[in-house]
């Protein structure tokens, strides 16, 4: 897996460049107002709350640092966009591949399953030629005519009409016999060439299982990297916004008020954590109701809606209306939190045991959890929207067994988490 460094995002060496050669004249300036005021280094680190303190004891190094914050949050901005940018497009590169998986991955079951109706064809026919061969054989074997006249059983006695009737019916007994062992031979056959095509089928299928781990895998390190980079954005632009405020506050000497501030922000954002949002129902088995709402359209073929999306519906949509929570339906680890192609924002969770769940069209801005997050069952994860390939706000919620996505509907009934 390769993760993408900030100076390989597009732009991004022309955009650093031009950023230290503005920061540099930013802090000469700064120094000849000042004097004994050492430079920082501008571009490779923020400024601190000292910097901004020694900068309003002159105009003209206020009047630098307020450059140089602005261009920041500027450059931060920018490589907050870059991320999220290069997690769409991996994202959409997760969803071709997915995509192309699940067409493998059916046309090889369709094929094991025509394979294993025409070996129980062939089996059954085989049967049936066995039962006529042996009758065949107590009624005389190979010379039925013969049979028929010399046989102690009383043919010899038979008025013409009775001894032509015999005669017809072996003779269509016999018919009978070669047609069942030509349609046995042709089952097996057919079922051999089925075989081999599925075999075929099963090995393309690695492959594209293969790609689409690859695909995931460049997608989760996207995701993670925009994650990372929105986090840190949130995080430094309230402290360098502040700072701007204490800068261009002509009748304030002292910074320490604003500096309180922004950590009294920062303490109420980390206790109100998620929202204090209710989990779903969590069933006896330890399974939850990812999402409230009836089933809207279920597992299976069906008319593209809107004449988006895909014609074979790959798992349950719940009807849950724009902004409603969705909730983990089961313990585990996010794998993935991000741009998905025509499922807009994702999430996937590795719930163990060879089982994963998916919440797809996550409203943007919606997601609660990050990757490499342990979730618990009934957990909010995210809220619901419309994004993707979406008609209208809804849950699209998956169930993935050995990366085979199967009907939630059964599973989640068995597992005493009912979904609708």
């Amino acid at each position: 897996m390769r993760r993408e460094t900030r100076d390989e995002l597009p732009g991004r060496g022309r955009t650093r460049r031009a950023l230290i050669r503005l920061l540099s004249v930013g802090a000469v300036v700064a120094t000849a107002a000042v004097g004994s005021i050492a430079a920082p280094a501008y571009a490779d680190q923020y400024p601190s709350w000292q910097d901004v303190q020694n900068a309003k004891a002159n105009e003209g190094a206020a009047a630098a640092q307020v450059t140089r914050i602005t261009t920041l949050i500027a450059l931060l901005n920018q490589e907050v966009s870059d991320t999220q940018a290069a997690a769409q497009k991996r994202g959409e590169e997760l969803q071709a591949a997915e995509a192309a998986y699940d067409k493998a991955d059916m046309r090889a079951r369709d094929l094991e399953s025509q394979a294993a109706a025409s070996q129980q064809k062939a089996d059954a026919a085989a049967a049936q030629a066995g039962k006529l061969a042996a009758q065949l054989y107590r009624t005389g074997g190979r010379n039925l005519t013969a049979n028929l006249f010399l046989s102690g059983n009383g043919a010899s006695g038979s008025t013409p009409e009775q001894l032509l009737s015999d005669l017809g019916s072996m003779s269509k007994l016999t018919q009978q016999s070669d047609r069942i062992y030509t349609d046995a031979k042709v089952a097996q056959n057919t079922s051999k060439s089925l075989s081999a095509q599925a075999d075929v089928a099963k090995a393309e299928r690695e492959k594209l299982r293969i790609a689409a781990q690859s695909a995931l895998e460049a997608a989760v390190a996207a995701a993670k990297a925009a994650q990372d980079k929105l986090a840190e954005q949130q995080k430094q632009i309230v402290v360098m916004q502040a700072q701007l405020a204490a800068l261009r506050d002509v009748t304030a000497k002292e910074v320490a008020g604003y500096e309180a501030g922004v950590a009294a922000a920062a303490a109420a954002a980390a206790a109100a954590g998620s929202g204090g949002l209710p989990g779903g129902y969590v069933g006896p088995q330890g399974w939850a109701v990812p999402a409230a709402g009836p089933i809207t359209d279920g597992f299976g073929a069906r008319p593209s809606p809107g004449g988006v999306g895909s014609t074979y519906h790959m798992g349950i949509d719940i009807g849950a209306g724009c902004n409603a929570p969705i909730y983990a339906a089961h313990s585990g680890t996010v794998i993935y939190a991000g741009p998905d192609g025509s499922y807009g924002n994702f999430i996937l969770i590795n719930n163990g045991g060879g089982i994963k769940t998916g919440y797809a069209h996550i409203r943007n801005g919606g997601i609660l959890v990050g990757i490499g997050q342990n979730v618990g069952a009934g957990q909010p994860i995210a809220r619901v929207g419309t994004t993707g390939a979406s008609t209208g706000c809804h849950l699209h919620f998956e169930v993935r067994v050995n990366d085979q996505k199967i009907d939630g509907i059964p599973f989640m009934r068995d597992r005493q988490a009912p979904l609708g």
